[in-house]
């Protein structure tokens, strides 16, 4: 039985429709009602958790949010968390909640963090009087220490070996910067919101756009789907460089990892960089170009004397080319030896026939000069050829 689209005007299997609690399905299909998604942005889909009824766990759509861009960045789109989501929230553990629990499941969540991060502390802690009074050795103490108490525990032991008055940095102050999007136009501002997205500020469009054409110029860049790739790209930095400015460090890991799997996938790589695939000759194109440019090179350098390797080569050279094209004789070399194969095998039955009737054939003289004069005949046909050669 099909279901009809509200947005799109079409009739549909049902399975192309999200399915509310109450079992009736939804008035817009799945693209059409997930089309303005942004997976990143909560704002862009609570109002649909909240019409579906499930509630908002930001830890549960994060881990299935980054698992997709992981998985492939290029086909993430509004239907890629929120349908898996959907189907989380039908599992026992979170049949029972609604959207109204939102608020009270994030509670409970953040008391249970708190929790484990106490937990953590104090293990941590006793770990570490383990370390001190020689119990335990470094790489047992680091191997159950967490990696953010290792970073804390480095910075303090080099900012006690180092006594010296750190001076206070300058920050330029913000009434100070210069303003990138001051001269961009309307049309300017309509272009990049349609290019990059409406959820970002015009100075970061202008970075955006700054990222992307020096990626176009540095690489080889022509289809529509490694453009794409290049956009999610430039996106992906900007993240990594807002995320070390604020000093998420997690953050910008998971991004720098998402970049270099964009990267690989797009195939940017340094054979595909303009400036270092010049000097490379990998098309019959390029090498046609080279001659005409640099003129003909020579085949064969005759300027030269020639050892015996040369000779020898040529001889060669020379031999097979009288093959070809001279024959030299080789079928009546071909038939004189068919011939002689066709003599042994008479003799050979005669030897055998002789030996069943116990006859023996008795030669005499002129048997002996015909096969005397065969011989000589052959060997004469034979030096005929090879002066011939």
């Amino acid at each position: 039985m099909g279901c009809y689209c509200q947005k799109c005007g079409k009739t549909m299997d049902e399975k192309q429709f999200y399915t509310y609690k109450n079992g009736e399905k939804t008035e817009m299909c799945k693209a059409c009602l997930t089309l303005h998604i942004d997976n990143f942005n909560p704002d862009t889909f609570l109002w649909l958790l909240e019409k579906m009824d499930v509630p908002y766990v930001a830890e549960e759509w994060n881990i299935l949010r980054d698992r997709a861009f992981a998985k492939d960045p290029t086909k993430m789109n509004g239907m890629s968390v929120f349908g898996k989501y959907l189907s989380k929230m039908k599992l026992k553990q979170w049949k029972e909640y609604s959207w109204a629990d939102t608020e009270r499941l994030k509670t409970l969540n953040e008391e249970k963090r708190k929790i484990n991060e106490e937990e953590q502390r104090q293990y941590e802690e006793q770990m570490k009087e383990k370390y001190e009074n020689g119990e335990i050795g470094e790489a047992e103490y680091k191997t159950f220490v967490s990696a953010a108490t290792q970073n804390a525990n480095y910075v303090n032991s080099l900012s006690q070996s180092y006594s010296a008055p750190t001076p206070q940095p300058t920050f330029m102050q913000e009434e100070d910067m210069q303003d990138l999007a001051a001269e961009l136009t309307e049309e300017d501002k309509l272009y990049l919101a349609m290019k990059w997205g409406r959820l970002y500020k015009p100075n970061e469009w202008v970075l955006l756009e700054k990222d992307y054409n020096e990626m176009m110029n540095s690489f080889d860049i022509q289809d529509a789907d490694t453009t794409n790739s290049l956009i999610l790209i430039c996106k992906t930095n900007l993240k990594m460089n807002q995320a070390i400015d604020i000093g998420d460090l997690d953050g910008f890991q998971k991004l720098s990892r998402v970049s270099e799997s964009l990267r690989k996938s797009a195939k940017f790589t340094a054979a595909q960089n303009k400036e270092q695939k010049n000097d490379f000759v990998d098309s019959v194109g390029e090498l046609v170009a080279l001659c005409e440019r640099e003129g003909f090179i020579p085949r064969y350098v005759t300027d030269i004397p020639q050892d015996k390797v040369d000779l020898t080569l040529k001889d060669m050279n020379n031999y097979i080319y009288k093959l070809v094209t001279q024959d030299l004789g080789f079928g009546q070399q071909i038939e004189d030896s068919l011939r002689k194969i066709q003599i042994q095998k008479d003799m050979s039955a005669a030897e055998e026939k002789a030996i069943e009737t116990d006859e023996r054939v008795e030669l005499d003289d002129d048997d002996y000069a015909e096969f005397l004069e065969s011989v000589q005949e052959q060997k004469e046909k034979d030096l005929e050829h090879f002066e011939e050669e």
